[in-house]
């Protein structure tokens, strides 16, 4: 469905099949030169819905803004950009997309992941199931790299680049301070908390993500434009509910943990999680990766605040009160 959001901004709704994301807000802001924010996967039904919404708006060339590094977010890149298009994003997350491409990247992601705990797969690799890598793009990207404060003009809106590292070391949102307009990406989300995940280039997201909370909160926005699920009519309410949802995360890992070495894989199977499975055995194997992945920010958070110790055993981190 396309709709219009805003003056000369449309959101279209993007299905990311077989995925518990079930779809993207892909955003366009139509004006002299137009401007795409996010693709969805690289997938044939992706491609589809996004094409209808270009048709229907009478679109065949546009810029890009990609907010940041997941598959789902740039995985059309190639697709929907012209020769002459210009293709934003802010270069930590640019450099991470087209290190994708190939195999290196998701061989260090895997290897990272094992250090944490994660068991080794008896398949190949873990990440040769990892949606992210099963739909990205395929070739490298020309970007044309911004930074925090910088400034892009489309359709009568001045949007400022806005840095919030957390849920992706390079994450970057578009504010509009006049008409009070935020594109935020995944940094806030309505119907769902965005999952806070050990990268490459992040030792301690948890940190980073909470951070960059404190610097959205305090910009004066009407509308906040989130990359899945319905509109959230109070940003500032919400803000505060993730502050407090992370906060009982950190109370929950330390009540995990008890008197017990354990690793962050270890830490994520007694977790709770909103999933329709009866244990941690009938988790889907990359539900089990990003439950990993969250257990690992929240263990890393309170190893850098000094709360918990971290040694290596075998190679592999465990961690204790």
């Amino acid at each position: 469905m396309l709709t219009k959001v805003a003056e000369n901004i449309y959101r279209k709704t993007v299905p990311l099949p077989n995925n518990p994301l079930r779809e993207i807000n892909a955003y366009i802001i139509k004006g002299e030169k137009n401007l795409l924010i996010d693709t969805g996967f690289n997938r044939s039904e992706c491609k589809e819905a996004l094409q209808s919404a270009f048709d229907e708006l009478g679109i065949n060339k546009t810029d890009l803004f990609i907010t940041h590094l997941h598959s789902d977010h740039c995985g059309l890149v190639p697709d929907f950009a012209a020769k002459t298009s210009t293709i934003y994003s802010s270069e930590t997350d640019g450099e991470l997309i087209n290190f994708e491409v190939g195999n290196l990247y998701w061989r260090m992601l895997d290897d990272l992941f094992i250090k944490y705990g994660f068991p080794k797969a008896d398949f190949g690799r873990n990440t040769d199931i990892h949606p992210g890598r099963k739909y990205c793009h395929k070739e490298r990207v020309n970007f044309t790299y911004l930074s925090e404060g910088d400034s892009i003009s489309y359709g009568g809106y001045n949007l400022k680049t806005i840095l919030t590292p957390g849920h992706t070391p390079g994450h970057m949102c578009l504010y509009d301070s006049d008409k009070k307009v935020l594109f935020c990406g995944d940094h806030i989300l309505g119907t769902i908390t965005p999952n806070i995940c050990i990268e490459l280039s992040a030792e301690n997201p948890l940190k980073d993500y909470l951070e960059s909370l404190g610097k959205i909160e305090k910009l004066d926005v009407e509308l906040l434009l989130t990359a899945h699920g319905t509109p959230v009519k109070n940003m500032y309410g919400r803000i505060k509910e993730l502050y407090k949802h992370h906060e009982e995360r950190l109370n929950e890992v330390i009540h995990i943990l008890g008197k017990d070495e354990k690793t962050a894989y270890m830490v994520a199977r007694d977790m709770t999680w909103e999933i329709d499975c009866k244990n941690w055995e009938e988790f889907p194997a990359p539900q089990k990766w990003f439950a990993t992945g969250e257990a690992i920010a929240h263990l890393q958070y309170l190893y850098f605040s000094g709360r918990i110790t971290r040694k290596e055993i075998n190679g592999v981190y465990h961690y204790k009160l």
